[in-house]
């Protein structure tokens, strides 16, 4: 494996470290206080092309030949760093793109790019609790119907499209038809949350993308590296903050940066951010390299980091003392959207345990 960037991870890294610290971070506390983005961040992505990078260039897109998950996953780590929620809308693409891309009719790809393209926003949802009914309807060449709720999910209140993940079957559904409830969770309030009602919602041949596990199972790979990687970002700009503070704050005379325990608590957490960013870059190289192995490692890529950004936000709120619990800080806003990375997409813990009971 070679850990050497080439010229354009590079510069997308560079250029999308500069967009989080100049912009997402400065929007960051307002857009979670207003629960909503800023207005000028489509403009911005936009011109970044952060919203059709994993759209096709024949489709009006950005994608020529294959996608780099390496490379998605080392800008997620950036934008992690400059705001979750955030950068949830726009990462919020890539899945329904690529799938469409790889596995949809024509006429599922005529329909999700040409509304890409136009601005507009798709979103995954993982029925991972079986809430969806799912049934043949009878109609023209396997129309399935569905019935059941969705989510809460992010992007969802402003999607156009969804790519839902079943048990058994993987959809790309249009939201037109939908009962959708906005909400304003305590993490990543500013990434357009919602609930959405399904009653017997059809869903034409056309767009069910496949049967069985393995598309929805590979979708979910990319999705939790996705996570992965920005989790680590969040847990980096815990310890980036509480480290800036502690240089700052005096008591007894000094700066509480210098006293040990601190020191070793900033220490375990930055351990644990490193190691939560590797670990979520081997699992998107395994994607890449289609490795065997790519599935199972991009499941324990975010676990780990959901376990190391809770400990480094819950840490770096224990160094600002009271100051950490007051939203003028941001640490504050950290904490709070950390927990946003365990709940999504279900618990691969508990998936795993299952499994192996299973086959013992």
């Amino acid at each position: 494996m070679d850990f050497a960037l080439d010229d354009d991870q590079r510069l997308i890294v560079d250029t999308v470290r500069r967009f989080a610290e100049r912009d997402l971070r400065s929007w960051s506390a307002d857009a979670d206080r207003a629960g909503a983005p800023p207005d000028r961040l489509a403009q911005v992505a936009g011109e970044l092309g952060l919203f059709v990078d994993a759209v096709p260039a024949a489709n009006d897109g950005l994608l020529e030949g294959t996608y780099s998950h390496v490379t998605r996953a080392l800008r997620g780590f950036e934008l992690g760093r400059g705001c979750a929620g955030l950068g949830a809308l726009l990462e919020a693409n890539v899945e329904p793109a690529l799938a469409v891309g790889r596995w949809g009719t024509q006429a599922a790809q005529q329909s999700l790019f040409a509304s890409l393209a136009s601005g507009g926003i798709a979103t995954l949802v993982h029925d991972s609790r079986g809430n969806l009914e799912i049934g043949e309807s009878g109609g023209p060449g396997g129309e399935v119907r569905v019935s059941g709720k969705l989510g809460p999910a992010p992007a969802l209140a402003a999607a156009s499209h969804v790519l839902v993940v079943a048990k058994d079957i993987t959809f790309l559904a249009t939201t037109d038809a939908m009962k959708r409830t906005a909400i304003t969770p305590s993490g990543w309030r500013a990434a357009k949350w919602a609930t959405a009602e399904l009653d017997a919602h059809k869903v034409p041949a056309d767009f069910v993308l496949g049967r069985g596990r393995e598309i929805g199972d590979r979708v979910l790979a990319w999705a939790r590296v996705s996570l992965a990687a920005r989790a680590a970002g969040v847990a980096t700009a815990a310890m980036e903050y509480a480290e800036a503070y502690a240089k700052e704050r005096i008591q007894f005379g000094q700066p509480i940066g210098k006293f040990e325990s601190l020191i070793r608590l900033r220490d375990d957490a930055e351990t644990g951010a490193v190691a939560a960013r590797t670990l979520a870059l081997y699992a998107a190289w395994a994607i890449d390299k289609d490795d065997p192995r790519a599935l199972d490692l991009a499941s324990r890529a975010r676990v780990h980091a959901g376990d190391a950004v809770t400990k480094a936000t819950i840490d770096a709120v224990q160094i600002f003392g009271g100051y950490g619990f007051v939203n003028d800080y941001p640490v504050e806003k950290l904490m709070r959207d950390a927990r946003a990375f365990e709940a999504l997409h279900g618990d691969e813990r508990l998936g795993r345990v299952l499994s192996q009971k299973a086959q013992a």
